[in-house]
C-alpha cells in the first residue's frame, strides 16, 4: 500500500461553511499555478471549482476551449474556432450561472474577454496565459480571483492515481477513470447512421459526462454543452430536465447518458425532443426494444462498452 504523506498546510479562510476550517496542502504532481491577484484569498469552495474546470480543460488541451464550474459542478463547456468564440459560446451554454461562476481557458486571454468577464461580476478565471493588457485590466478593474496554471494541461489527465474517500466504514481507494474513447472504439446500434458532425458531438459529449456526476444527462452541439443535469436518482429525470433547459436545442442534438438506456421513456423524452443521437454506455437488458424505438424515429444510436459512473 502506498503511503501518501500531508505536509505544508495553508489555513483557508473557512470550508464548506464558516463554522468550519478548512487548509489546503500541495499534493505531489499537483498542478503549478500562481495566483496574480491580491483582493481575495482563495476559499475550499474556489479550489473545488478549479479543479473541475482544470480537470476537463486537460480533455481539451490541444483546441480553443473554454468552461464554467460553479458549487463544485461542471456547468457548460465549448469548443470554439478561437478562445473568444468558445467563451461567447460558453456563455450561451448558462447565462444564469455566469455570476459568482469559475471560468477557465485552454489558451491564452486576451483584454476583450477579460472586460466581459468583469462585467459578468465571475468569482475566478484560470488560464495558461494572460495578454499584458487583459492583466492589466483585470487586476485594476475587478475583484476575481486571477489564477495562472503553469503546468501543461495535458501532463494533468490523471495527474492523480488513485481517488480515495473517507467513510466511516473505512477508507474507500480506487483507480481514477482513465477511459478513453475515440470514433474508431464506439459502436453504431440500429440502422441510423451517424453523420461526421454527430459522431465529433458524441465523442465531445462523452468526454464531458465523464467528469460530472451520475446519474447524467448531456445534451451537445456543434462542440458546445446545450444542457447538463447531474447527480439524480434515477435515469430519466436528468434526461426530461436535459430537454426542458435545451429547448429547441434538443433538435439534431446528441444525448449522452453516463449509464444505459433501461427505459422506454429516455426514448421517447429524445424523440420529443428531436434529438439526432444518443451515445450510452452499452447493452441492456431492454436494448432490442430501445433499438427498434430509436430506429423508428431515426435516431441514431451508439454504445462506447465503457461506464463513465462518478459518484
Amino acid at each position: 500500500m502506498e503511503t501518501i504523506e500531508i505536509k505544508e498546510f495553508e489555513e483557508l479562510p473557512f470550508g464548506e461553511n464558516i463554522t468550519q476550517k478548512a487548509f489546503i496542502s500541495p499534493a505531489e504532481n499537483g498542478v503549478e499555478y500562481e495566483i496574480l491577484s491580491d483582493s481575495n484569498a482563495l476559499e475550499y469552495i474556489d479550489y473545488l471549482n478549479l479543479s473541475k474546470v482544470v480537470e476537463i480543460l486537460a480533455e481539451f488541451f490541444d483546441v480553443n476551449a473554454s468552461a464554467m464550474a460553479k458549487e463544485n459542478m461542471l456547468c457548460a463547456v465549448a469548443l470554439g474556432s478561437s478562445i473568444e468564440n468558445s467563451f461567447e459560446k460558453l456563455i450561451d451554454c448558462d447565462p444564469i450561472s455566469v455570476i459568482g461562476a469559475t471560468i477557465g481557458f485552454t489558451k491564452i486571454l486576451d483584454l476583450e474577454c477579460s472586460k466581459q468577464l468583469n462585467a459578468m461580476k465571475i468569482r475566478n478565471v484560470i488560464a495558461p496565459n494572460f495578454e499584458k493588457d487583459a492583466l492589466d485590466y483585470l487586476q485594476k478593474n475587478s475583484d476575481i480571483n486571477i489564477i495562472q496554471v503553469k503546468s501543461p494541461l495535458q501532463e494533468l489527465l490523471g495527474f492523480c492515481e488513485k481517488d480515495i474517500k473517507v467513510t466511516p466504514f473505512g477508507y474507500l481507494i480506487q483507480e481514477q477513470n482513465q477511459s478513453k474513447l475515440t470514433k474508431s472504439s464506439f459502436k453504431v446500434a440500429g440502422k441510423t447512421k451517424p453523420s461526421q458532425q454527430q459522431a465529433e458531438d458524441a465523442i465531445f459529449a462523452w468526454k464531458v459526462s465523464k467528469y460530472i456526476k451520475s446519474r447524467s444527462a448531456v445534451i451537445a452541439k456543434d462542440l458546445v454543452t446545450r444542457a447538463i443535469v447531474q447527480g439524480r436518482t434515477n435515469a430519466i429525470e436528468p434526461v426530461e430536465r436535459a430537454m426542458d433547459i435545451a429547448c429547441e436545442n434538443s433538435k439534431d442534438a446528441i444525448l449522452a447518458l453516463d449509464g444505459t438506456i433501461e427505459n422506454e421513456e429516455i426514448i421517447n423524452t429524445a424523440i420529443q425532443g428531436r434529438i439526432g443521437l444518443i451515445i450510452e454506455a452499452c447493452d441492456g437488458a431492454n436494448s432490442g426494444k430501445i433499438v427498434k424505438l430509436a430506429d423508428k424515429y431515426n435516431i441514431a444510436l451508439i454504445k462506447t462498452g465503457i461506464r463513465n459512473n462518478r459518484y
